[in-house]
């Protein structure tokens, strides 16, 4: 155990000064979900000087985001806001069970410049930020799981209407899960990331 969390630091410590992608994580334990429970994250939050944006009552998450093979029963999730300058807001959901341990972190990362209208410039630029964040975000649990077990990137070949999906997963049958996956259109109008990590 002691050997996990020694690991765990290190990995993060790297984290720290690799990218604007991997600050995100800074003092986080996503990667290490031994005894990680839902004070651990409400100390962390507050710390970050986060924004508590918690709902009153529960939502659900897809299968696809987190399969519940135990049947846990979830308790509302704690959620928070962060600004990550200079490009995202950053919403971070705790679903937890009524032992108060975290069963799943959802990540969303949205454009914190949104405007009623944008030039063509400004959303193109929009784009490419969070394009190399999706790619900052696939090296990274890339590095920490292996090569993903199922990827597709439908930004190559948009839908008709233009928007597309780019989806990665890793899933490790002794492990730690993690999914990430972005929105988006070719204009660059649109844009969202989101992951979510928990152990099997």
């Amino acid at each position: 155990m002691r050997k996990t969390i020694v690991i765990s630091i290190i990995f993060l410590t790297l984290l720290v000064g690799c990218g604007t992608s991997k600050k995100v994580f800074q003092n986080e334990r996503i990667f290490n979900y031994e005894n990680l429970n839902l004070n651990y994250a409400l100390e962390l939050e507050k710390k970050l000087k986060s924004e508590d944006i918690t709902r009153t009552h529960k939502v659900g998450l897809g299968e696809n985001i987190y399969p519940n093979k135990d049947n846990y029963e979830l308790e509302i999730s704690r959620d928070f806001k962060r600004i990550i300058k200079p490009n995202f807001s950053l919403e971070v959901g705790y679903y937890f069970t009524k032992d108060s341990i975290i069963r799943v972190t959802t990540y969303e990362w949205n454009d914190l410049k949104k405007k009623s209208f944008k030039t063509e410039k400004q959303n193109l630029r929009t784009k490419k930020a969070f394009k190399k964040k999706f790619a900052e975000l696939t090296e990274m649990l890339t590095e920490k799981y292996g090569e993903p077990t199922f990827s597709e990137i439908q930004s190559e070949n948009p839908k008709d209407d233009g928007t597309y999906r780019d989806g990665i997963k890793w899933l490790n049958k002794n492990g730690m899960n993690a999914y990430l996956f972005a929105f988006g259109n070719p204009k660059g109008s649109y844009n969202q990331i989101r992951l979510s990590i928990y152990p099997n």
